[in-house]
């Protein structure tokens, strides 16, 4: 599970028509979740206004319940719970938590909300832990306290109990791609029906933009450069795109690569070469959610999972020096020519 994307960008760039002529096509910037968000929209001048005030206050909501960097966050209750009684959570992060677990299953824990003292541990500080990677000893301790299978969801009361007191839970793979969702569904509550939507790079969108035509998006060719190029142009139209990779988050010890990515079932950072994986949803927050899983899964069972659950995925390996492209033909009917 990837430990938080915002470390590094999603890959994904976007590509706009260079026409202003349509004033009705407006922006809405901000931050949130430590990155920030973009929406384009056709809005009236009248209810813009209202509009982002509403998003603002969504994001608000959502990052006081969800973020782990809000000390008093309906997650950090739960976190700092030693008791067994079984704690109730909000309807948003409810929906946020069943999710996950769904996930979990689906992907035999490659998907794992509870990851958290693995993702401390490994660290990606190199000053402080160049010198000292875990053992497996280290790790098999960490492990045991790890695994959403170990939590109990009570789905009539609407409340989780830990089976081990120190478990915690972070949903930084899910929470943003959630937050998307929300932002679309507010602006569909408010009758617009052509817009793009994103946040920290997980992006949705819906209708056409200016001058009436798709909304497009490229998705990144890895490099450890600063200049960006893409990959391959997207076509997105009432659909999401989220991307997970690796390529600018990890560390080497005695020439040894330890990836951000880590592998819930090991403990330890995958050892594949999977270097980005995008995938394709109707909603953001399982697009999220299934590109962080199936970056750990690697490339053949990426493919896999895809056809086993009818999933859109394009993935960039690197094959040397050279990085690969592959995709499927769900995905292939999203590119632009």
């Amino acid at each position: 599970m990837t430990i938080r994307k915002s470390f590094f960008s999603l890959f994904i760039i976007f590509v706009f028509s260079s026409c202003s002529n349509q004033a009705d096509y407006k922006k809405i910037i901000g931050s949130t979740m430590g990155t920030s968000y973009s929406i384009i929209a056709k809005v009236t001048d009248q209810d813009i206004q209202l509009i982002h005030q509403t998003i603002e206050a969504e994001l608000e909501d959502i990052n006081q319940l969800m973020s782990t960097y809000v000390p008093n966050s309906e997650i950090n209750q739960f976190n700092n719970l030693k008791e067994d009684s079984c704690f109730k959570f909000s309807e948003k992060t409810w929906q946020v938590l069943l999710a996950s677990k769904q996930i979990y299953e689906e992907t035999e824990g490659a998907f794992d909300i509870t990851l958290g003292p693995l993702i401390s541990r490994w660290g990606f500080s190199a000053e402080e832990y160049q010198q000292q990677v875990p053992n497996e000893a280290e790790i098999k301790a960490l492990l045991a306290v790890v695994g959403t299978d170990k939590l109990d969801f009570n789905t009539q009361a609407q409340c989780v109990t830990k089976s081990i007191p120190s478990m915690s839970i972070n949903l930084s793979a899910i929470a943003k791609g959630y937050a998307v969702d929300q932002l679309a569904k507010i602006l569909e509550e408010n009758n617009i029906q052509d817009y793009l939507v994103e946040i920290g790079g997980e992006v949705k969108a819906k209708g056409l933009k200016q001058n009436r035509l798709n909304w497009k998006i490229a998705v990144e060719k890895p490099s450890n450069n600063v200049n960006r190029n893409q990959s391959v142009v997207v076509n997105l139209f009432n659909i999401s795109i989220a991307t997970s990779g690796d390529y600018r988050n990890y560390y080497e010890v005695d020439g040894k690569r330890f990836s951000h990515t880590i592998d819930p079932t090991s403990g330890f950072p995958v050892k594949h070469n999977l270097t980005s994986i995008s995938v394709l949803h109707p909603s953001n927050m399982y697009a999220d959610a299934y590109a962080t899983a199936l970056n750990v899964l690697g490339q053949e069972k990426a493919y896999a999972f895809a056809e086993q659950h009818n999933l859109a995925i394009y993935t960039i390996t690197q094959q040397s020096d050279t990085p690969k492209t592959r995709s499927n033909n769900r995905f292939d009917a999203y590119i632009s020519r």
